[in-house]
């Protein structure tokens, strides 16, 4: 009877446990091949970036200052003065890889986000 008792235990909680897992793979959000980098004040797309990034500032009323790349190890690799609200990026002196975009905002703004360039 403890044997018994035991199984269905068992087997109750591998039931629970499994159908946490579907839980967990059937709400996952489809990965798409070019996503926005979006902190709240500025979006950044296409990410992964090939030639160029589009950068835009939520809020109208504040406009990007500078946009500065920086390698994984730190080092300033471009850094372009943009003025306006949005505006496009050129990429190519970039080489393929990881980079931390640093930008500027008119009212002081400063943030980091991460870029992958194709």
């Amino acid at each position: 009877m403890k044997k018994l008792l035991f199984s269905l235990l068992f087997i109750g909680s591998l039931t629970v446990f499994s159908e946490k897992l579907s839980a967990q793979t059937i709400y996952r959000e489809p990965a798409t091949a070019s996503q926005k980098s979006d902190d709240g004040v500025l979006v950044a797309y296409p990410n992964p970036a090939r030639d160029f990034i589009i950068v835009k500032a939520k809020d109208s009323s504040v406009k990007i200052k500078s946009v500065t790349f920086y390698s994984i190890l730190g080092m300033q690799m471009l850094q372009v003065n943009v003025n306006m609200n949005s505006g496009e990026i050129n990429l190519e002196k970039l080489r393929p890889g990881k980079y931390l975009m640093r930008y500027i905002m008119t009212d002081n703004t400063q943030r980091i986000t991460q870029i992958i360039k194709q």
